[in-house]
């Protein structure tokens, strides 16, 4: 029997030995592809966790310089010091944005943005349900390319609700509008399919309580995007507010007033009140204008102030051509009024108009319109009064108050 002393000095041969194995072992195992790339199978990985046990042993029972000595040996130059070459092959695309990039006319990156905060869905191993949406969709009216487009941007989960969720939905909608109206409803606001069934029936519920019906309650419904997500008493509220103003109920009118006093609040349609009064209006006047415009009750108090001071103290309009033409409250100053203004006044200056002109309608008149009855039509004077209009365009009110 040999002596511990000599025991101990085969030892370190024993492991040079056992760590040589290792290497033909791994030579086997591991295969090159390309140039820089290798291939672990599972059988190496099991080898691997294997002997780092049995080092972690052979610390604990040898010496530190015998443990020290393995470590040294454990140097594998062929795959360890080097990183595999990222793949230039795109990954695969999934059933799913193949059914976003060409049932809905999605781009790669319309899918990267609509889905940031949802891409499970992207996922999924099946599209039946989605060509099951994409078949109701198209069953009321919705079967252009860029409405598919514009549905799946507004609503991109509305694909991927479970279609016996969907369908009694669309059944439900169809007890009392018309197709074209669920088309129009869908198309402005798809994210009311995501509501509950409940909330739905509810909301048509309260307005038929207040007398709204058959094709004015279909109407509304498709107009008013708000209706479905705002609380009962706002909806009661604003509906008499409107009914207030003279508005006929079930009109277009109506649901386009109703849609800027359930946005304001009791509140802020006081507040919008009030600041027409400070501008000069009296009651009777403010009422005319929200029968006529009610979407004045959308626009800031800031653009209302500007507009109806810069018309009344530079254009010298009166009052009553804001009930006349209550598009000069939503008219932009910047890119029709002033720029407008200076070319007419030119014209006025080198006495080229023969006639009054009446700004309200040279306001009202289209871009390519005003442009050629008084830009391009005075050939002599087009390029000049061109440079005044644009520069017109990009100046700020201030100079003109």
């Amino acid at each position: 029997m040999p002596c511990d002393g000599q025991n101990d000095r085969q030892i370190p041969s024993l492991v040079a030995t056992v760590i040589h194995a290792f290497r033909i072992l791994c030579a086997t195992v591991v295969r090159r592809r390309s140039p820089g790339k290798y291939i672990f199978s599972p059988t190496l990985f099991s080898f691997l966790q294997m002997m780092s046990i049995r080092l972690k042993m052979w610390k604990v029972r040898f010496p530190l310089p015998l443990a020290m000595y393995a470590k040294t040996l454990l140097k594998f130059p062929n795959f360890c010091t080097k990183t595999a070459v990222p793949s230039t092959t795109p990954p695969e695309r999934g059933v799913v944005i193949e059914f976003l990039l060409k049932k809905c006319s999605l781009t790669e990156e319309d899918i990267s943005k609509s889905f940031k905060h949802c891409s499970r869905f992207l996922r999924s191993k099946s599209v039946q349900n989605c060509e099951a949406v994409l078949e109701l969709l198209n069953g009321c009216g919705l079967t252009t390319p860029a409405q598919i487009r514009k549905v799946t941007l507004y609503s991109p989960k509305l694909f991927f609700y479970r279609f016996k969720i969907i369908k009694p939905k669309f059944n439900f909608l169809r007890t009392f509008m018309k197709e074209e109206d669920i088309a129009k409803l869908i198309y402005t606001n798809a994210r009311c399919i995501e509501l509950s069934e409940n909330r739905l029936k509810s909301t048509v519920l309260v307005l038929r309580k207040l007398g709204l019906e058959d094709e004015a309650l279909s109407e509304l419904v498709a107009r008013q995007r708000r209706l479905f997500t705002a609380l009962e008493k706002d909806v009661i509220e604003s509906f008499k507010e409107v009914e207030d103003l003279g508005i006929k109920k079930g009109s277009k009118m109506f649901a386009y007033a109703l849609q800027a006093i359930l946005g304001l609040g009791k509140e802020r349609l006081d507040r919008r009140r009030l600041g027409l009064s400070y501008l000069g209006f009296s009651e009777k006047q403010i009422s005319v204008i929200l029968r006529r415009m009610p979407m004045v009750l959308g626009l800031s108090e800031e653009k209302v102030k500007r507009n109806v001071h810069f018309l009344v103290n530079s254009v010298g309009l009166p009052l009553d051509d804001f009930l006349k033409y209550p598009f000069l409250f939503s008219s932009s100053l910047e890119k029709k009024i002033i720029p407008r203004y200076r070319v007419t006044e030119v014209l006025k200056s080198m006495k080229v108009l023969k006639t009054e002109v009446s700004f309200p309608k040279i306001f009202e008149l289209t871009e390519k319109c005003f442009l050629e009855k008084y830009v391009n039509s005075n050939a002599e004077f087009s390029r000049v009064l061109l440079d005044i209009y644009h520069g017109g365009k990009a100046e700020k009110l201030q100079g003109d108050m």
